[in-house]
């Protein structure tokens, strides 16, 4: 008698051997956990292709793929006032001004807004204590200046979203509290500036 190879259940091992296949193409991190309880189906045998076990795993592959990244946050710890025409990107009036001022109290933590490098830092007379941040992932770099004493932080080092640069105040050439804010095209404090504001007003508050 000629014994005939076994091959129950086609359709759930090549549903399993396709999940396996997407799982491959997604990261680790967007893979669900296995459900409880494991995957012995009591009698030695693995079931690692149950219904459950697949569906847990497309449920989990879509989840990753579907996430959305955390959005920037605020440079300023704290509610902000962009003040008057004078203060936006431009000026409005007869100088240049390639930022945003942000007013706060003085002494408010100012904080990088995504994952950075810090390019640069230093203190002059008309940006007072400043720092620039490289962010590689946006292409940007962000410049802040006036705070009241120089920056926390040193060219080379990287910094995680919300953490702090330095405190807020007014050194240098300015008129009350406040960061100076620029965004500038490229890896340089001296690149192409943009208007920052359409930014600050997206980015979540810092916490």
């Amino acid at each position: 008698m000629r014994i005939v190879p076994n091959h129950a259940n086609p359709s759930r091992r090549a549903i399993a051997r396709g999940a396996a296949l997407l799982a491959l193409a997604l990261p680790a991190s967007a893979v669900a956990a296995p459900p409880a309880g494991g995957g012995d189906s009591g009698d030695g045998r693995e079931s690692a292709d149950s219904p459950a076990d697949i569906a847990a795993l497309i449920i989990g592959l879509q989840a990753g793929r579907t996430a959305e990244p955390p959005r920037p946050v605020n440079p300023v710890a704290a509610p902000v006032d962009y003040g008057t025409a004078i203060n936006t990107f431009g000026g409005g009036g007869m100088r240049t001004h390639e930022g945003q001022d942000m007013f706060a109290p003085e002494g408010t933590p100012v904080v990088s807004p995504t994952a950075t490098e810090v390019l640069e830092t230093g203190t002059d007379g008309g940006r007072g204590n400043w720092a620039a941040l490289w962010d590689a992932e946006a292409g940007h770099t962000y410049v802040y200046m006036h705070m009241s004493a120089p920056a926390g932080v040193e060219a080379g080092e990287k910094l995680e979203p919300g953490q702090e640069v330095g405190p807020l105040g007014c050194t240098g050439s300015c008129d009350g509290a406040h960061l100076h804010f620029e965004i500038r095209e490229g890896k340089s404090p001296y690149a192409k500036p943009i208007d920052p504001l359409p930014e600050l007003q997206r980015w979540q508050p810092a916490k």
